[in-house]
């Protein structure tokens, strides 16, 4: 007689036979290669190149046997969990609103994807100088390789615990660190602010971020070089967003009414503000120029399409990967500064007669 536990029985032996046992050597065995070369080929390994024909028997093999990896099994064999962390702390907004983390998270996934890594994002509040206790537990978990960490904002707590858990880290922006990728922001704001100038503009307004002082630093450059008083500019503070470049334009043109250019420190500023402008009956650029920064895809598609700097924001992720991948490897990699680009476009104009 059969019963239903006996049913319940073949069934359980059934699917641990077919699917749950299926090991690596199996996979090997039936693809007619050695266990590394069928490891390898399905860690997306880097190191060694294999045949279209080879990498598509083994392939062929693992989805048969249904072969699923033993993630926490390769952990303990090779030290390594093979998954890092991208994590763009929440000060203004989340990254998934910020179209320049977008970018970066995009380049980190690609590099992950085509080596064998696994990206976790996280977006974790800084609250008093003080950390989530939840993601302080992720990090000291064990779970992460490395980290690539998004340092435009004061990221001091975050970086003294990555310190005390020796976790490989690269900064993306100007925080403080021994492996950074980042924009040579002096540069960028001399160029923006020079550009204006050059077009024979003398009344700016600035719409600036407290994070990125080595932008204003380029500004006041500029400024230098032709004699104008700094000092004298007016300047708003926004947050990144589209919404603070609004606010601070609508700031700036009420108080300041004989502007004829603005320098936002982000393209979202600069959106905003043209909006704002726009509703306020401005004419952009033939009334007022607007100059951005970052150069996201969204910038050559908006009305007008905007002048700004491009930091080559698409390489970013790919950069910082390949420099934590190589600190995980054992590698001192070298800091990476990219040097920014005028992009001239329809936003700005020379001063009008």
């Amino acid at each position: 007689m059969v019963t239903a536990f006996h049913k319940a029985g073949w069934l359980f032996t059934h699917l641990k036979r077919n699917f749950i046992l299926a090991t690596i050597r199996d996979v090997a065995k039936r693809a007619q290669v050695s266990v590394s070369t069928a490891s390898r080929i399905l860690s997306n390994s880097t190191k060694e190149k294999f045949t279209d024909e080879t990498r598509a028997r083994v392939l062929k093999a693992s989805v048969e046997l249904g072969y699923r990896p033993n993630f926490a099994a390769r952990a303990l064999a090779s030290g390594e969990t093979r998954i890092i962390a991208a994590i763009f702390p929440r000060i203004y907004d989340t990254p998934f609103t910020a179209l320049a983390s977008l970018q970066i998270m995009s380049g980190i996934e690609s590099y992950c994807s085509d080596n064998g890594y696994h990206m976790l994002i996280s977006s974790p509040k800084i609250i008093d100088e003080a950390l989530d206790p939840n993601f302080i537990n992720l990090l000291s978990g064990g779970y992460l390789d490395g980290a690539i960490i998004d340092g435009h904002f004061n990221i001091t707590p975050l970086m003294d615990f990555t310190e005390q858990i020796n976790l490989n880290t690269v900064i993306i922006g100007h925080h403080p660190h021994t492996h950074y990728l980042r924009s040579d922001n002096l540069e960028g704001g001399r160029l923006m602010m020079s550009h204006l100038l050059e077009q024979g503009h003398r009344h700016i307004g600035l719409i600036s971020v407290p994070d990125i002082a080595e932008r204003l630093r380029g500004v006041q450059l500029a400024t230098n070089d032709y004699q104008i008083d700094f000092e004298s500019l007016p300047n708003v503070v926004g947050n990144f967003s589209e919404q603070s470049g609004a606010v601070a334009a609508e700031k700036l043109i009420i108080n300041h009414p004989d502007l004829t250019a603005i320098v936002a420190f982000n393209d979202r500023m600069a959106m905003g503000a043209i909006k704002l402008l726009q509703q306020m009956g401005y004419r952009v650029p033939e009334q007022i120029s607007v100059v951005g920064y970052d150069d996201l895809p969204r910038s050559r598609d908006f009305s007008p399409p905007l002048t700004t700097i491009n930091h080559h924001l698409d390489q970013w992720g790919g950069l910082a990967m390949t420099m934590l991948h190589q600190l995980i490897r054992g590698e001192d990699p070298d800091p990476i500064t990219l040097k920014p680009e005028l992009i001239v476009r329809g936003s700005t104009a020379p001063l009008s007669a």
